[in-house]
């Protein structure tokens, strides 16, 4: 009697095991698949979006950058008859190549800033370029070309003139640049008549480096095309290529909740053997604001593989957990009811999205070793799942460089001055903190549109004086100017001259009714390797000195923070 019952008990478990483990797997397969899919098709976008993001905000300084410049080469044009008169012309010329140049450096994706005037309207070809060499703009002017024929419908100055608005080029090499670039360019129009061509270029390298950054997997990459898909930029295949030139089979899905369209296909690569294989993808594409796509493929493999090794440990735990139950059912019955139920409870987390397993129970059995399977999943799920956000160095305002930026930096001097000491060589730096006075008295009385703008005219002020230093903005009012090589050299007489500026007006551009001037403390300190251990002792002298020094300014006040 006790024989059958035992039976009875071992065959209900054993067959509610099988049953049990039929359903978890099945489910697990069913799961995992698109789980894998949802979550790969959402690292596509996450990385195609994040990095689309940044380039089209380097793309929209360039184009706002250019507005900006056309305003001015209209506005400050009173009459068309000065195109006629050399010495007023000559007049417009320097204050639009002033404005040229200021402009530039305000705008750092620019490789240059250029204006063509319009052939028709001058005795002479004239045009406006700055060009940054070595960090620095630099005038020039740009190569003469012949009146207009068929052979320039492409060019940027031809192109933009005849669609009357605002172009991006595809990739091309500029002569006066020696350089690959990516040029915007924008017609400016007086009085309804077509005056000039004005724009900017990016150094395609600079946009090819980003490119370069972006690997989903072991070899999912980004790349460049056109909007026909012509290749660009790419890591092997030469730029002119179609990359559906060798493609099959295509499938286009979409997951729910992700606005974007996945694609698969089959095409024709190069193995390590130098042979062609025919290869499964996924590829997501975004728009950019240039006209061109950002491309991120990866193949099928390398997704698939997560999800293989899922159905393997799920097909292998549940043959383990068979063998268990049919040699022992009665005796294990209460020992691995407990931890069965956790991995179910586990089970569901890892499905909700919580990969955080905390077992209260682990046997040192099978079961445990079940566990322990599960949570090796589970962090090698969490470690494919989770997303590098994309770094941020500049300051949205002001365009210096930001906190975070500062911090590296900070580490890369802490490294230098390491390196200096265990080489025994000499290593100069010097580092002014700022802080602009008045910030609170300006929101709380004109509002915070004018403190904005008072941060932004001491940044432009220090950035004016500081040409060769790294600017920090690491507070709402706090600047950081690490000083090196020429400003290192240079650091009494440039602080000195940013103290005389203070007291003059502001640009014209930036006057308002809220002030006319600016005001900060600013604390100079110099690197000494006797005294100072690392980048901070040098920081906290600086911060002393200026802190130290807008007391002064406020009367000897110490409540001025």
């Amino acid at each position: 009697m006790l024989k059958s019952i035992k039976s009875k008990i071992c065959f209900v478990v054993l067959s509610g095991i099988i049953v049990s483990s039929f359903i978890v797997g099945s489910f697990g397969i069913f799961w995992s698949n698109n789980a894998i899919r949802r979550d790969s098709a959402e690292l596509l976008d996450l990385m195609a979006q994040t990095q689309t993001t940044g380039l089209n905000t380097m793309f929209d300084s360039i184009e706002k950058s250019s507005i900006i410049l056309s305003h001015y080469v209209a506005e400050d044009l009173n009459d068309l008859g000065i195109f006629r008169e050399e010495e007023k012309f000559a007049r417009y010329m320097g204050h639009i190549s002033d404005i040229s140049y200021y402009i530039a450096n305000c705008t750092s994706p620019a490789l240059s800033v250029f204006v063509r005037f319009a052939p028709e309207l001058t005795t002479e070809v004239e045009s406006i370029l700055w060009k940054r060499v070595n960090g620095v703009f630099v005038q020039d002017t740009l190569t003469e070309f012949p009146v207009y024929d068929s052979d320039f419908d492409n060019s940027w100055y031809y192109k933009a003139r005849m669609k009357g608005q605002g172009v991006w080029t595809k990739p091309y090499y500029d002569d006066d640049l020696k350089e690959y670039v990516v040029s915007y360019s924008l017609p400016v129009y007086k009085d309804g008549r077509f005056v000039a061509v004005i724009g900017m270029n990016i150094d395609f390298d600079d946009i090819v480096e980003i490119i370069k950054s972006i690997s989903v997997y072991d070899s999912g990459h980004a790349f460049l095309t056109d909007e026909d898909f012509v290749i660009t930029y790419h890591r092997r295949l030469p730029a002119g290529t179609r990359i559906f030139a060798n493609a099959s089979e295509f499938k286009i899905f979409q997951i729910d909740g992700l606005n974007t369209e996945i694609y698969e296909y089959k095409n024709s690569v190069q193995n390590s053997k130098n042979k062609s294989q025919t290869t499964n993808f996924r590829m997501i594409y975004k728009d950019l604001q240039n006209g061109m796509k950002l491309v991120v493929s990866v193949p099928d493999f390398e997704i698939d593989r997560t999800r293989n090794h899922l159905i393997f440990a799920i097909f292998a735990s549940v043959l383990v957990i068979t063998i268990l139950v049919s040699i022992s059912s009665i005796l294990v019955s209460n020992r691995f009811t407990r931890p069965l139920k956790e991995l179910i409870e586990s089970t569901k987390n890892i499905i909700v999205g919580d990969y955080d397993l905390n077992f209260s129970h682990k046997p040192k059995d099978e079961i445990g070793e079940l566990m322990t399977t599960f949570t090796l999943m589970a962090k090698s799920l969490k470690i494919q799942f989770d997303y590098i956000n994309s770094l941020v160095y500049y300051d949205s305002m002001t365009g210096a460089k930001n906190k975070r930026a500062f911090i590296d930096v900070k580490s890369e001097i802490d490294k230098k001055i390491a390196d200096s000491r265990e080489k025994n060589q000499q290593y100069e730096f010097g580092i002014v903190v700022f802080d602009v006075n008045d910030l609170k008295y300006m929101n709380d009385n004109f509002g915070h549109e004018a403190g904005d703008k008072l941060i932004k005219s001491a940044c432009n002020l220090i950035r004016n004086n500081f040409t060769n230093s790294q600017i920090f903005r690491i507070g709402g009012d706090e600047f950081v100017v690490i000083l090196e090589n020429k400003d290192y050299e240079n650091r009494t007489e440039l602080l000195t001259k940013l103290r005389t500026d203070m007291d003059l007006p502001l640009p014209v551009t930036e006057r308002n009714e809220a002030f006319d001037k600016i005001s900060m403390a600013a604390g100079l300190a110099v690197y000494d390797s006797q005294s100072d251990k690392n980048f901070q002792s040098v920081f906290e002298k600086a911060d002393t000195e200026m802190y130290n020094v807008k007391v002064a300014m406020k009367g000897g006040k110490e409540n001025v923070r």
